[in-house]
């Protein structure tokens, strides 16, 4: 971790984390530490935050996020590359007759037994587990340079300096909060740390992780309250400290209130995210909806991403992610996403089309991968050119009115939750007749909850969380898997309704990269 830290911090220091507007600033290749003591280094630093999540080689909105998509079984991959193939390589698939498919690529084993396999350091970015404890430990080291700077008071602001303190502390908590919110939703273990350049060895669980992501949110939030909603001080630095063309759409400058809301958001979803549905108990609901009803409201601006050309100039170039490797055959839509979309959604008729060939079990590496469909280039989920799709770093207001209907069903005030379903559907333009009303029972409508979470937040970070809390990864023999699941079995586009037992791992490793200096007590 120490190599990370330094490494990062150096990188922060000179990136232009792709903005336009920050080529104004002064000096950007001015070297040394001692310039972020002043405003115009301070500032840079904010922007920089979002550096180490490219970092030359991490790329975390492409490597790290679509293992998420993988193996939420949102979208499915065939290249070996970077883990992809591996990490949604499908245990087992037995057929209506009852004939079983298995992988050939694992060889008998599952699926996270081989992602362990390929667990060593000179795999690199190849190694699944790599990828996004390498992005957030470098958000994490970033942001622990600058919080210990400002709270000793080493930062020389000119004027407003209260403010402006109290921004940059929020802003770089937020990040802080937000990395170990990640590395605890994943990893069986990470490493708790205030210090940077600092090699610790202090390894929790995952709930330790996130328990203290909840509470750096909950100090930023604290710092947040004390600002008023429409201090100019404040918003001019925000809105230097975010990229232009993550202004766009959702993005823009986050006030104060809008803030927490965020924080609220992503804080109701660590507690959701990391607890097997069915082990959620009247506490664990309560706290969710007390955050979600003071959560991200529609018209709130959020923390959202868009690519850019040229690509060396941004976190997210107009090829790295998956809007636009969805498109050249790096990823491929689930014939199971496509399954769970309603007759009559318009989000099917504007964005998924069917493909002029069926996709069938490429390479011979998984009839999981296959799939009849793909998506429109230039649609709500796919283009290739920059700055089209936007895509969140964190909650959004159709997450928010998920986690409260969720709630409610799950407290059996079944039409009360509808209601927030038939809210999202709205929002994203379905043209779905509502449900609010229909007379389902709690198992209908927790089926509605579960379709709409796929649809409804495709490609917003959540559909691993929910494949694992909803237990499908577990075998089948112990509840897991999927049954009815659409399978391609022929390559002329032939379906069949298969049971799928996908064995998925749960809980990464920490990766080797981490353990071969740092090695786990």
């Amino acid at each position: 971790m120490k190599k990370i830290y330094i490494i990062i911090t150096i990188v922060a220091l000179l990136s232009i984390a792709c903005s336009k507007d920050s080529l104004k600033l002064q000096n950007p290749n001015e070297p040394g530490l001692e310039n972020l003591e002043t405003e115009e280094g301070i500032q840079k630093f904010a922007l920089g935050v979002y550096a180490p999540m490219k970092g030359g080689v991490n790329y975390y909105a492409w490597f790290a996020l679509t293992l998420h998509n993988l193996m939420g079984d949102a979208t499915t991959a065939v290249a070996l590359n970077f883990g992809f193939c591996y990490s949604n390589q499908i245990f087992s698939i037995t057929r209506p007759d009852g004939s079983v498919i298995k992988s050939s690529l694992l060889g008998g084993k599952t699926q996270g037994a081989v992602l362990k396999q390929l667990n060593i350091r000179e795999n690199g970015n190849e190694n699944a587990f790599n990828n996004e404890w390498m992005a957030m430990y470098g958000v994490l080291g970033h942001c622990n340079l600058a919080l210990k700077l400002l709270d000793n008071n080493e930062v020389v602001f000119r004027d407003n300096a209260e403010v402006k303190k109290k921004t940059y502390q929020a802003w770089f908590l937020w990040w802080k909060a937000f990395a170990y919110s990640r590395i605890g939703s994943l990893y069986a273990k990470g490493v708790i740390t205030n210090e940077y350049n600092v090699l610790s060895s202090n390894y929790q669980s995952h709930e330790a992780i996130i328990t203290e992501a909840n509470r750096i949110f909950e100090q930023a939030k604290a710092i947040l309250a004390t600002i008023p909603e429409n201090d100019t001080t404040y918003s001019a630095l925000i809105d230097t400290f975010i990229p232009s063309q993550f202004k766009e759409g959702n993005g823009g400058i986050i006030t104060p209130q809008m803030f927490i809301r965020n924080i609220n958001t992503y804080m109701a979803r660590n507690i959701l995210a990391n607890k097997y549905a069915s082990d959620l108990t009247a506490t664990d609901l309560s706290q969710i909806e007390t955050l979600v009803n003071n959560g991200i409201q529609q018209g709130d601006k959020i923390f959202i991403m868009r690519s850019m050309t040229p690509s060396s100039l941004c976190f997210v170039s107009e090829t790295a992610w998956t809007p636009y490797r969805i498109l050249v055959g790096w990823e491929y839509l689930s014939e199971r996403l496509v399954q769970d979309f309603k007759a009559g959604d318009n989000r099917y008729t504007r964005n998924v089309l069917r493909r002029s060939s069926a996709l069938f079990n490429p390479r011979d590496r998984g009839y999981g991968i296959g799939t009849r469909y793909t998506l429109k280039n230039g649609g709500d989920y796919a283009s290739t050119s920059a700055g089209v799709v936007e895509l969140p770093f964190a909650g959004t207001y159709e997450e928010n009115q998920l986690m409260l209907a969720e709630v409610k069903i799950r407290n059996n005030n079944i039409d009360g939750g509808l209601a927030h379903i038939d809210a999202v559907r709205t929002y994203q333009k379905a043209g779905l007749t509502a449900v609010t009303g229909t007379g389902l029972t709690k198992e209908q409508a927790l089926e509605e909850l579960r379709k709409e979470r796929r649809i409804g937040l495709f490609l917003k970070g959540t559909s691993f969380y929910d494949a694992r809390r909803w237990g499908i990864l577990k075998p089948v023999a112990q509840g897991g898997g999927r049954t009815n699941a659409n399978v391609v079995v022929a390559a002329d586009g032939t379906t069949e309704a298969c049971t799928i037992d996908y064995q998925y791992l749960e809980w990464f490793d920490v990766p080797a990269s981490e353990t071969d200096f740092n090695p786990l007590p």
